[in-house]
């Protein structure tokens, strides 16, 4: 996967590519990156009562902007503002991979089912919350989110039904809850909860 991706980043480079080949190029990168993190994912799973995890505190405001920027590549043809607040460093005790799985799943599904409008990213004191103005579930399909293999819009391209039932997964593992409020049309808004946290006020956070 590796491989393909760095290929896809040469191909991209070329000049003289042509619009249409940028944007296969650009699927190409999107889907190796997917493949990529959906098998991190796995091995994290895979280790769940593993008991070496590396327990140490992690600042979740360096997660989350590593994670937009990744997470960005699903919109980079997309008319998608992102607005990513903090008025702290949250600090919280975890694995880093683990945290940044999560979170990543969570990003990538905001901006995977917006067409157009917006991302919002804001940390508060322990928590952090992700808003999309995407095309929103039904109460029903909230209540079936974390179930292996389930898609609110089948027909759209990516994903692969899994990316909720792995956030649900280590959530529960670390005991991180996860709260998922949506309105059809209108959007989508997810909140973890860590409630073991250490919040640093006005701490010069990331943008």
């Amino acid at each position: 996967m590796t491989v393909i991706r760095i290929a896809a980043d040469m191909l991209l480079s070329e000049q003289e590519l042509s619009a249409p080949a940028q944007s296969s190029v650009l699927r190409i990168k999107r889907a190796a990156q997917d493949m990529e993190e959906l098998m991190e994912a796995f091995l994290l799973l895979a280790r769940e009562s593993d008991q070496g995890f590396t327990q140490e505190e992690v600042c979740v405001n360096d997660i989350v902007t590593e994670e937009l920027e990744r997470a960005r590549l699903i919109a980079a043809d997309k008319p998608i503002e992102v607005d990513s607040t903090a008025a702290g460093r949250l600090w919280v005790v975890g694995p880093d991979k683990v945290l940044a799985s999560l979170i990543g799943n969570l990003l990538r599904n905001a901006f995977s089912y917006t067409d157009s409008g917006r991302v919002t990213v804001r940390l508060d004191p322990g928590q952090l919350v992700i808003e999309d103005s995407g095309i929103g579930i039904s109460e029903q399909q909230v209540k079936q989110v974390f179930q292996p293999y389930f898609r609110a819009s089948p027909q759209r391209r990516g994903g692969h039904g899994v990316g909720l039932t792995i956030v649900k997964r280590l959530s529960d593992r670390f005991g991180w809850p996860v709260e998922i409020a949506s309105t059809p049309g209108q959007g989508t808004r997810v909140m973890v909860r860590f409630p073991a946290a250490r919040w640093e006020a006005g701490a010069n956070p990331p943008p």
